[in-house]
Parts: C-alpha cells; structure tokens; sequence
C-alpha cells in the first residue's frame, strides 16, 4: 500500500510539474532591468529593450505580455537578437507581433540559427512594411562616439568581423548577435554584446541550472558575462524550443539603461 501511494504521488507530482511547465511559467514573463554606464563624456542615455527567441506564430498570451510591455517602457531602441522563426510558423503569424513592436528611434534585427534552417520566405518585406532594420554584417552610428554593429548567427551563418574595421578606435560598440559563442570571437573588439540563443536553458534545476544547452551556446547559458574588455547579456529568450516547456527558466524581456 505504501509502496503504491508513494507512485501514485510520484505521478501525481509529475503531471503537475508538466502542467506548470507547460501552461504557467511558458507564459509567466519576466522584465529585467540593467543599468550600464559605457563611460564616455557625453552624459547622455539610451533605453533599450532586448528580445529574442519569440519562436511565435501569431499573437498569444505570452506576446500580448511582451507587447504590453514594450508599450508600457517607451525604449529608444529594440534589439531583436534572432529566432523569430518556429517550426509550422507563417508570414502571417510573425508579421501579426512584428508590426506591434514600437520604439521611439528604431528596431534592429539580425538572424538566429532557425532563420538559416527555416527561412522566413518573405522576411526582407515583413521587416521593411514595419519598419524593422536587419542589421547582419552592418554597422551604424547611433551617436558621435557610440556605435552599433549586428552579425549573422555564428554556427549557421557567416559573421563578418571585417565590419569593424571601419568604426574609430575612441568610440564604444555595442554588438547584437545570436548565438553567444561568437563572444569569444569579439570580445576584444567590442564593449557590450547582446546575444539569445540558449533560453536560458529552458528547464533549469536547483543547484544544477540548465541541464541541456542547444550547439553554439558555449559556456554562456544566461545572464551576464565579461571577457577581455567586453561585457554580454545572454537573454532567456521568449518561446520555447524543442520541448515546448520551461522551467525555473521563465520567459524574458532585457531593459537596459545605458550611460554613455
């Protein structure tokens, strides 16, 4: 009897843990909120908002929060680092949350790995009708000392570093990308890096963290990390991939205050 009991609560256990997983913390987002002060003399400041892996087909709970969100905060900038695209997704689907990003400057856009696998057939228009910039193996000036460089997705696509060469040795970069292993390659010639790509894992353990990271994650799974002169910000992303669960790993929006 005891012995059946214990199983039964197992099971029990489980079902809920896979309830959770599933239809609580998928849609249970959560805003972070950074400050960085990147030191140069024009005491000036720039609100940002990272978001990465929507994996969307369309506007569901998770992206009505996403959007609400963006709405509420009003950035200067949104850094969209890669992995629009989902299996089964549409042109359709994507261009329904794409057109309700707002920002008050501009949307920067470079790909992920499942924009390689999967391409989006009609990206280039959907980015252009909302006025989206795709910025891979670009570079720009957002400010006379500040500038902004975006790269292809490091273990799908080609990033060009020669980009770089161009950008004055006293101004301060700022690099999107996909994937967080292309930090290491970087991360001498940069000063902040924002990247996506792992979802933080997805299910995360106590004490262990993420059990499983996807191919070019490296050693970076989330959050904060410096190298050399460079800081990244590995963001948890918003959709799920794979297995459609997360847990302690809950969706995430970046907002970033930066100093410059």
């Amino acid at each position: 009897m005891l012995r059946k009991n214990l199983v039964f609560i197992l099971a029990l256990l489980s079902v809920m843990m896979l309830g959770y997983s599933y239809f609580i913390e998928t849609n249970w987002l959560d805003i972070t909120r950074h400050r960085i002060n990147l030191k140069t003399n024009s005491n000036k400041k720039l609100k940002i908002i990272q978001i990465s892996d929507l994996h969307t087909n369309g506007i569901g709970t998770i992206e009505e929060k996403v959007i609400r969100a963006i709405q509420s905060e009003k950035p200067d900038f949104i850094f969209l680092t890669g992995d629009i695209a989902t299996p089964g997704g549409t042109n359709s689907g994507y261009e329904k949350v794409l057109k309700e990003l707002k920002a008050k400057q501009a949307i920067y856009y470079i790909p992920g790995n499942w924009e390689d696998w999967e391409p989006i057939s009609d990206l280039s228009n959907i980015l252009k009708r909302n006025n989206i910039i795709d910025l891979t193996n670009k570079t720009l000036r957002l400010d006379k000392n500040l500038w902004l460089t975006g790269f292809a997705d490091a273990p799908t696509g080609n990033p060009d570093l020669r980009i770089l060469k161009n950008i004055p040795n006293d101004s301060k970069i700022i690099s999107i990308f996909h994937s967080p292993i292309f930090f290491d390659e970087v991360s001498n010639s940069t000063d902040l890096a924002f990247a996506g790509h792992t979802h933080g894992g997805q299910i995360r353990l106590p004490l262990i963290g993420s059990i499983a990271l996807p191919p070019g994650s490296g050693k970076y799974d989330q959050g904060w990390f410096q190298k050399n002169r460079a800081k990244m910000y590995v963001n948890r992303g918003i959709g799920t991939s794979i297995v459609p669960f997360r847990f302690l790993c809950r969706p995430e929006i970046s907002i970033f205050e930066i100093s410059y």
